[in-house]
């Protein structure tokens, strides 16, 4: 597919079919993805794959804290929404009020997204990403860029993709169903599948205008 197509055609799905993902795509679409570039070569990054019983058990135990009442511990600190930039927050209520009109009412897409997001958008597959604890916090960048890689990888071979903090709100129970160890950091979990036809993924987001973002002295 044109590079072109492939950016444009990638957006978040937040509802996936119970379609398994193929274990050679999965290891296709990674290996393209190493090939992002990181700071002197470090390759920072690790992958730990969920699907299967094992993703199943990883959702019941986040279920289970939830109902809980557990405390969320991600890796990376989270800060409130109101505590965000002006900019950056004007872009998150455009995002909220455009979503909306998929739906009949305000409720009806408040309740779609937080069932959605409470079962980790019943995706059949998610891919962890690491890195290590000692490490500097450029890594982080690092790993942000082959997270995008990977998720116009798989784009581009006709699968959906939305990367996610709700799944990475457990860290211990992840680090618990899927060998990662202590001395890995936890970034993010990149939900992947085949996307189904609902209204939650009819919604592609806006971008902001260039004049907005790009800046010539």
């Amino acid at each position: 597919m044109d590079f072109t197509k492939v950016v444009n055609k990638r957006h978040s799905v937040r509802q996936f079919t119970d379609q398994a993902v193929e274990t050679d795509l999965i290891k296709e679409i990674v290996t393209v993805a190493q090939r992002t570039p990181s700071w002197v070569n470090s390759q920072p990054w690790q992958v730990y794959c969920a699907r299967g019983t094992v993703l199943q058990q990883i959702k019941e135990a986040y279920r289970e804290a939830d109902q809980t009442g557990q405390a969320s511990q991600p890796d990376l600190p989270v800060m409130s929404r109101e505590e965000w930039a002006p900019r950056t927050q004007a872009n998150m209520k455009q995002w909220r009020h455009d979503i909306v009109h998929h739906f009949s009412s305000f409720d009806e897409a408040h309740t779609a997204m937080s069932t959605a997001s409470n079962n980790l958008y019943d995706s059949p597959v998610i891919l962890f990403i690491t890195v290590p604890q000692a490490s500097p916090d450029w890594s982080i960048f690092d790993a942000g860029a082959f997270a995008q890689t990977l998720m116009l990888a798989a784009t581009n071979r006709g699968l959906g993709s939305i990367p996610t903090y709700n799944s990475v709100r457990f860290p211990k129970i992840l680090r618990h169903f899927l060998g990662i160890p202590d001395t890995e950091r936890v970034l993010v979990g990149i939900s992947l599948g085949y996307p189904a036809d609902q209204p939650l993924n009819h919604y592609h987001s806006q971008r902001v205008p260039l004049s907005n973002v790009l800046h010539f002295n």
